[in-house]
């Protein structure tokens, strides 16, 4: 089977959503992908669960497509045209010809926990052992690799990665026995700790991680409804970042988690540590994530911020003052 006719099978029903001119009054249809379904995501879908697509002008569909090289092969293929992505694997995707591009950056720092099997005590005792990752290429694995690189290993010989999923499933993977180290989410990382499996390193880095990304296509044919998106989801951002219980709330529904502790802890980290208060992208940061990118594509080493993104509509609402009256700066 063709990988269209898979990507097709995958998302059957969602090419109903026609993107051609809507009536006067209606709302227009836009499908809005994820990779993963970590905690760092809630922002995303509780932007949908208050309105503020609609709010827009948008009927916003959300659509888990798991891993973002995936994720960005069904926007290529016209079967999403909005989405949050990692940004190093969707730059990997645009230097290599994807048309589509990224809009900002809305989480600056790269955050991943990696946690062991209980029966490893040092990195050493990884050596030769299985890692699992959301999919290969993507921030789970890159945020892999910078952790074991720390650690003084080389992730291309001292350890096989795994494609299992996201990060329910890499926890699961771990607590089975499958593997032996898994790089996980924030919350997912607290979560284990408490359940007395080793933090064997804490990757936060300031590097670009997170971006709200639009196919060329829509972007050129739609702006309205691109520029519409991104107020949506920075406003989502905004609201998750300004009512702490509304925000707990919502990654405990989408965490399916009564841990309080936790949750209080994730909803901090989230709203306070990961989500910037601009889309503008950092140049040292993104060079500096380019280099760790280079080691494994060439046409990273000469990239520019330029390629990569396009900031019309977030350098339009920066001078226009939408960051700081939906963020109250």
């Amino acid at each position: 089977m063709t990988f269209r006719k898979v990507i097709f099978a995958a998302m059957v029903g969602l090419m109903a959503c026609s993107l051609s001119p809507a009536p006067a009054g209606a709302l227009e249809n836009i499908v809005i992908a994820y990779p993963t379904t970590s905690s760092q995501f809630t922002p995303l879908w509780f932007a949908r669960d208050v309105g503020l697509y609609e709010r827009y002008g948008l009927d916003g569909k959300l659509v888990f497509i798991q891993g973002g090289s995936l994720l960005l092969q069904a926007m290529l293929a016209g079967q999403a045209q909005a989405a949050q992505n990692g940004v190093a694997e969707t730059a990997v995707a645009i230097l290599r010809g994807a048309d589509v591009r990224m809009l900002g950056v809305t989480a600056k720092i790269f955050p991943y926990t990696l946690i062991v099997a209980k029966g490893i005590k040092s990195a050493k005792d990884l050596v030769g052992g299985k890692l699992a990752v959301n999919r290969l290429g993507d921030v789970s694995a890159i945020g892999s690799q910078i952790a074991l690189r720390k650690l003084g290993l080389n992730p291309d010989k001292d350890v096989t990665m795994l494609q299992v999923g996201g990060s329910p499933q890499r926890l699961a993977a771990l607590q089975s026995g499958a593997v032996q180290a898994a790089a996980l989410d924030f919350m997912s990382g607290l979560r284990l700790s408490k359940m007395g499996y080793t933090v064997l390193a804490q990757v936060s880095l300031s590097y670009p991680y997170l971006a709200p990304v639009a196919s060329g296509r829509f972007l050129r044919e739609n702006p309205a409804a691109a520029e519409a998106f991104v107020k949506a989801f920075v406003e989502g951002i905004a609201r998750f970042k300004r009512n702490r219980d509304e925000g707990i709330k919502a990654v405990a529904r989408y965490m399916k988690s009564n841990e309080t502790d936790i949750l209080n802890k994730a909803y901090d980290f989230i709203a306070n540590e990961f989500y910037a208060e601009n889309l503008e992208p950092d140049s040292k940061s993104f060079q500096e994530l380019l280099e760790e990118i280079s080691e494994r594509e060439p046409l990273a080493k000469k990239a520019t911020i330029g390629q990569v993104f396009d900031l019309t509509i977030a350098r339009k609402l920066e001078k226009e003052g939408f960051f700081k009256t939906v963020f109250k700066r």
